[in-house]
């Protein structure tokens, strides 16, 4: 019985996306952080294969069973941006339902879907299953991007959904403006907003929380540092 080869991350993305990896350096670059972070963190699994070149180097190939996962951490990865809070929403149901919340409003109820370069209807399908309790790894979600992939940095994505909602701060609110730089991992930006921030919102309170929890952990960590220097 043949053994299927597994696929190498150009062959795999060229199938998912029909994106030529060798002719996009930035989002090979972002792909490979990607794909090393999750699997470091064992939630996609690549495997090493044998080479039968005169070098003796070995290399790394995802197999077809991980293929839905890639699809959806990169998706996920062009929304968020950061490769950690990939791996939350892939490992703590919570925080997916969280992210899809805020996702949900802040793509749908306060911008443009359209001036965001994004599919409406698929959009609608990608957030409706990211709030579920669909299987990140069996269950596709649907590309909502409807040109080119965030992390391509191409026209005005520059890198992900949340980066360029950043450069709209003026136009956002302030718990929308603390969600996006907490979602694009500047956490001093995040505090400075949540410091500012009085609201009624459960879910902005929520995070208005766990943004200056976070903040205080890094600095007592920072200042932990400094005191053994």
């Amino acid at each position: 019985m043949a053994i299927e080869q597994g696929l190498t991350l150009p062959q795999a993305v060229d199938r998912l996306f029909g994106i030529p990896l060798a002719r996009h350096p930035v989002l090979r670059n972002a792909v490979n952080t990607l794909v090393k972070a999750m699997s470091q963190a064992k939630q996609l699994k690549l495997e090493e294969e044998s080479l039968a070149s005169a070098s003796g180097r070995n290399r790394w190939t995802l197999p077809r069973s991980e293929l839905i996962g890639l699809n959806n951490a990169i998706l996920l990865h062009g929304v968020f941006g950061e490769p950690k809070v990939v791996i939350r929403i892939f490992s703590q149901p919570a925080e997916r339902r969280q992210h899809a919340e805020w996702a949900r409003s802040l793509l749908l109820e306060r911008q443009s879907v359209a001036s965001l370069g994004l599919i409406s209807r698929e959009l609608l399908r990608f957030l409706d299953l990211l709030d579920s309790a669909a299987d990140l790894k069996q269950e596709r979600l649907p590309n909502p991007f409807e040109n080119a992939l965030p992390q391509m940095g191409l026209g005005d994505y520059g890198g992900n959904l949340l980066k360029v909602l950043a450069t709209q701060t003026a136009a956002l609110s302030m718990g929308d403006s603390m969600m996006v730089h907490y979602f694009n991992g500047e956490l001093e930006q995040a505090y400075a907003a949540a410091i500012g921030l009085q609201t009624d919102n459960p879910l902005l309170r929520q995070y208005r929380q766990l943004i200056l929890d976070a903040y205080q952990e890094a600095k007592d960590f920072d200042d932990l540092l400094d005191a053994w220097r």
